[in-house]
């Protein structure tokens, strides 16, 4: 019969190997979530970038048409 320090040896390795290959794996998972999440905030600050886009150009032509309105106005009288 064998001594089992080889197999001891053996099986401290294997399960060293499959630890470090589920940290590995865990560690993959986790960043997979926090890359979507910060994909889905990109998308959500892109809609209000736009959103705010179009309010500044909407307030920039109610002034223009003010005072297009306001110097008629002067004109007239």
């Amino acid at each position: 019969m064998e001594p089992a320090d080889g197999r001891v040896i053996l099986f401290v390795l294997i399960a060293l190997a499959v630890f470090t290959l589920g940290r590995r794996f865990q560690a993959m998972i986790i960043m997979r979530q926090v890359w979507k999440q910060s994909a889905k905030q990109v998308v959500a600050r892109r809609t209000t970038a736009h959103n705010a886009a179009k309010s500044v150009i909407g307030i920039a032509l109610v002034a223009l048409f003010v005072a297009w309105l306001v110097l008629n106005l002067n004109r007239m009288m």
